[in-house]
């Protein structure tokens, strides 16, 4: 979205807050940050080659084609009267290029080396570009977009202005700022890490620094210094308030710093099919002039914008499931933040995080950080690692399997199959279809054509069409995970009902298999309110930052742990050097008196939700939705009491003999701790059904669970016909239980050590 669009809509509100915050600030004075030093801003441009596409499904489609041949650039100089041609540096030769000065009459070192190194200082100016070429606009005065939002007509002559000092450096502050634009080249680094032909390393990126409408503000002499910039810093402390107002305020600036220092901005990453990636860029703390650091990714959770909340310890959307931008500067990492394709600043349709489109965002978006000094580097190669939850945790696994620049992943709550986690067994996950879709509406998100249709439609029928699962299948990313080289550190919450453990099961074998180096850590919590009273928080955060240390940093004195560990619900940690763990001996149980008849009730009598939910606090609460409760229409089979400690731990087995009638396709289970009448991980599971009024006999595996038996305790297990995590207002019928029993995995004891939290 563009400024002027930004001060059309928001811009006078910005301003009255801006303002009435000074007002009360006064002439307050609060120590700046290390943000943003105060450097000009800078439009940085250079030819994108695009890199041909994969072969994808009819219904996979990019937003637009790179153009061949040259690129001409005009853009206006500092003082708005003049205007430069910048051809493709690719077509430039150095050997009859003539000198050029700039406008202290310094020589331009016009000069291309041989190696792919950055050139960094000065634009390639071409006196010989063919007049015909159209050149393409890339920066338009701040005065021009404020004048034109306050529908002022531009031929009028502006009004005279107060007579008073503060009005007249204001307004020269403005103008000085309105017609900064300077065109920089930098050049990509040569290919690095290159997965195979179908996804190459970009070595061109086009890219473009953005300068905030009202940033200009924070250097006004004093005002700026010690009230706006104060305001500014204030903002970025709020999440969510901080993403909507950045692009028109920019980052806080650092006024002490010296020259050169590293500095906080955003940027337009332009991707392999034209599409821009909006990217914000925020140093690790303290960074001073000349040194490096190693770079965190970290990706946002679907229609949520890149933080930009500077000082933010962990993230406030999704607690205790991800370090925030605060931990991971002062950690010493620069910190990438974007808006993914499709959503907010950024162009596009959002495809998922699919390999094939978001997955090269990224890959882009490295290259570009390639050439950045403050980026830690080895021959070139950027020491890079990637952090963020459910779709921030999805892009780890794509952006890994397509660039192997990357040296560490943390994939949290991420998926490994969208259709086992919206439309498992051909059931709807009706509560999360309508939540998400509703989010992506709410945001103005730009999916695939075809993907909202398709969860809205399967949410009012009740059924998923086949051609819509192809599509969902069609853009995943787990056929490639043997792609995948960077350490994997896999988090998954044990009461997460949208991605559930199953899910991070599955990407650990995957990956495991493949010879990746691979973590796996259990929490609780993730897409769900976890219900047991203690906080595991510090636990996941320890543990990202251990893996960041030891694998992107290189800090080998840094042990990251036994392969798995796990909390159970009573906040008791375990762990085992291998993963999976090897199987204990199952417990078992069987129904002796069958024949219990359930009718087909839309949530009457049902599983969920959980009212304890809502002791969780807003977010939690709608978090928790999906949950399971104990039900009453229900047909129950109780599992014997434990004698010895018994850790419960993955995939139970329902074996189900059934009759009946209707056109209902599903039942559900769950399994139910009988010492604090919680639904095992919130988990319930959709079993496929045939009601034609013949008998049949089916086995099925439920939702992975983490549980511990202590001698004594036990657990009931419910076949049910209603779970508002699955509501349907479309089945009817009755189906009769015949017989059923249940086989409960279990973890062999010696493999298994208690760790303290």
């Amino acid at each position: 979205m563009t400024a002027g669009t930004y001060v059309g809509r928001v811009g006078g509100l910005a301003v009255a807050l801006g303002i009435g915050a000074a007002i009360l600030a006064g002439a307050g004075v609060a120590s700046a940050d290390d943000g943003a030093a105060s450097d000009t801003a800078t439009s940085t441009s250079q030819t994108s080659e695009a890199a041909p596409a994969k072969d994808m499904p009819d219904d996979r489609t990019s937003e637009a084609d790179t153009a061949d041949g040259d690129e001409t650039v005009e853009a206006d100089t500092a003082d708005g009267d003049e205007t430069v041609e910048d051809e493709s540096v690719a077509e430039a030769d150095p050997d009859e290029a003539e000198p050029e000065e700039d406008a202290e009459g310094e020589v331009i070192d016009v000069e291309l080396a041989e190696d792919p190194t950055p050139v960094v200082e000065g634009a390639v100016i071409d006196e010989a570009a063919e007049e015909e070429d159209e050149p393409e606009v890339v920066s338009t005065p701040i005065s021009n977009v404020v004048h034109a939002d306050f529908e002022a007509d531009k031929d009028d002559e502006p009004a005279t202005p107060a007579e008073s000092a503060l009005a007249l450096t204001v307004l020269a502050t403005a103008r000085e700022k309105a017609g900064e634009a300077t065109i920089d080249v930098v050049g990509a680094q040569a290919a690095l890490s290159l997965v195979d032909d179908e996804y190459p390393i970009p070595t061109d990126v086009e890219v473009t620094e953005l300068k905030p409408a009202f940033e200009w503000l924070q250097q006004i002499p004093v005002l700026g210094r010690f009230v706006v910039t104060p305001i500014v810093h204030l903002i970025h402390a709020i999440p969510f308030v901080s993403e909507i107002l950045h692009p028109l305020i920019g980052f806080p600036i650092d006024h002490d710093a010296p020259p050169g220092t590293p500095r906080a901005r955003t940027v337009r990453v332009k991707s392999f099919d034209g599409t821009e990636i909006y990217v914000n860029f925020m140093p690790a703390k303290g960074l001073q002039a000349g040194e490096s650091a190693p770079t965190v990714l970290s990706g946002p959770g679907v229609g949520l914008p890149g933080s930009t909340t500077l000082g933010l310890d962990i993230d406030s959307f999704l607690p205790h499931d991800v370090v925030g931008i605060g931990m991971l500067r002062k950690a010493g990492y620069n910190v990438v933040t974007w808006d993914p394709r499709g959503e907010w600043h950024s162009g596009g349709r959002m495809q998922l995080q699919s390999p094939d489109f978001e997955g090269r965002d990224i890959s882009h978006v490295i290259s570009w950080l390639s050439t950045l000094g403050e980026v830690d580097s080895v021959d070139g190669d950027p020491k890079v690692g990637m952090v963020g939850v459910s779709y921030g945790g999805g892009i780890q696994l794509s952006a890994a399997s397509v660039d192997h620049r990357i040296d560490a992943i943390v994939p949290t709550i991420a998926w490994n199959s969208l259709v086992d986690a919206i439309f498992p067994r051909q059931a709807v996950s009706s509560v999360w279809g309508t939540f998400l879709s509703a989010l992506l509406v709410g945001v103005g998100a730009r999916p695939n054509e075809r993907v909202l249709p398709a969860v809205i439609e399967a949410v009012l029928t009740g059924e998923a069409a086949q051609s819509d699962i192809d599509l969902f299948n069609s853009l995943n990313f787990a056929d490639q995970l043997a792609n995948i080289t960077a350490p994997t550190l896999l988090i998954q919450g044990t009461v997460d009902t949208l991605t559930t453990l199953a899910q991070a099961d599955a990407n650990a074998k995957a990956l495991i298999a493949a010879g990746t180096t691979t973590k796996v850590v259990w929490f609780c919590g993730g897409h769900g309110a976890c219900l047991s009273s203690f906080n595991d928080g510090e636990v996941v955060w320890r543990e990202t930052m251990q893996w960041l240390d030891r694998h992107v940093k290189g800090d080998e004195s840094i042990d990251p742990g036994p392969q798995f560990e796990w909390v159970d619900q009573h906040g008791d940690w375990y762990s085992s050097e291998v993963y999976p763990v090897a199987a204990g001996e199952s417990v078992t149980a069987t129904l002796a008196d069958g024949g219990k008849t359930l009718p087909f009730v839309p949530f009457v009598g049902g599983s969920g939700p959980n009212p304890a939910i809502l002791t969780r606090g807003v977010i939690r609460a709608v978090m928790g939705l999906p949950s399971g409760a104990p039900a009453l229409n229900a047909v129950n089979l109780r599992v014997a009491d434990a004698t010895e400690p018994t850790h419960l731990r993955g995939a139970p087995e329902l074996t189900l003999t059934y009759s009946g009638t209707g056109n209902a396709k599903h039942v559900y289970a769950q399994l139910v701790d009988d010492e604090t009448g919680l639904v095992l991980g919130n988990q319930v599971t959709p079993i496929p059904v045939v009601l034609d009024g013949e008998s049949h006999t089916v086995t099925f595996s439920m939702e992975q669970i983490a549980h511990t038996l202590k001698p004594g305790e036990s657990v009931t297990l419910q076949v049910l016909t209603s779970s508002f995590s699955f509501l349907n207002f479309y089945s009817y019928g009755a189906i009769t239980v015949e017989g059923m029993s249940v086989k409960l995995p279990t973890m062999a004891t010696a493999q298994v050590v208690t760790v303290a939290a």
